[in-house]
């Protein structure tokens, strides 16, 4: 069956991207970088967008955007600058159960499993928080909750924009236009092109505009796709094990070296999204 490899893809393309952010960060500011990600993106998504254009469901793609990719992706980014991909990655993911929380809170049945997917996820955040030591790591899981928080309003409008009857490539197109926008106005008003990386050259910008766009594009599409052909639940469960990939990319590519502590965290998280998603 070919359907869940579309899922793994986009899990393996989540996995990686966090890795090298983490390198480019150290070039860019923290809104440079994300400006850079999401007019990119739009600029690819563009054509297609005109292609296949409706105009339904917009204005909630306009504030998913806002509120997921310019600021849940500027904290995710924050986080993973302060304490790393393999930290932030498995934190930033509880935002699958804390989507399930908020359907319980707007009066849709939520099964008894995922309160015991909520402890497990209490349990990895705690065991990652305590994996190292300093203000860096505190700060960075922090960041990623705060990220998840964001992420999970930003789905909300992402699913009212397809129940409006949104095309999916219109929808993310305006959610990375959106983003890109309000993030360019802050860009220019707090002077942050003064600050801008020299030097790149073509191959520079080429490396970085690959993980953008494998990220941002690829791995979106494959995503809905995803969803498409398997349907949600196996789908979010396939690409769940990202953050597990991610600490284990992170440790083989020497890009991180992450604790056993680390990584049973990660796991808890991981097998929380399992459970709350799968039962």
């Amino acid at each position: 069956m070919i359907g869940p490899v579309y899922a793994i893809a986009a899990s393996l393309i989540w996995a990686f991207s966090p890795i090298y952010y983490r390198g480019f960060l150290a070039k860019f500011d923290i809104l440079s970088f994300n400006l850079l990600r999401t007019s990119s993106s739009s600029l690819v998504l563009a054509a297609p967008a005109l292609v296949f254009w409706s105009g339904a469901g917009l204005g909630y793609a306009v504030v998913s955007g806002a509120v997921t990719l310019a600021c849940g992706d500027s904290l995710f980014l924050l986080s993973i600058r302060e304490t790393g991909a393999s930290i932030a990655t498995p934190v930033v993911y509880t935002y699958v159960l804390m989507i399930q929380v908020l359907g319980f809170g707007l009066g849709q049945t939520i099964p008894y499993s995922n309160f015991g997917a909520a402890v497990l996820v209490v349990a990895g955040v705690y065991v990652l928080s305590r994996g190292g030591s300093g203000r860096h790591r505190a700060r960075g899981i922090t960041f990623a909750v705060s990220a998840a928080a964001l992420w999970t309003v930003g789905q909300e409008f992402i699913q009212a924009a397809t129940n409006a009857g949104g095309n999916t490539i219109p929808v993310t197109f305006t959610r990375n236009l959106a983003a890109a926008v309000a993030l360019g106005a802050a860009f220019l008003l707090t002077r942050r092109y003064r600050n801008w990386p020299k030097g790149l050259g073509p191959k520079g910008y080429g490396v970085i505009l690959f993980f953008i766009l494998s990220d941002l594009v690829i791995g979106s599409l494959l995503f809905v796709y995803s969803i498409s052909v398997i349907g949600v639940a196996l789908t979010v469960i396939l690409t769940s094990l990202s953050p597990l990939l991610t600490q284990i990319l992170a440790k083989a590519l020497g890009k991180e070296s992450p604790s056993p502590m680390d990584y049973l965290g990660g796991v808890l998280i991981v097998s929380a999204l399992v459970l709350a998603v799968a039962f």
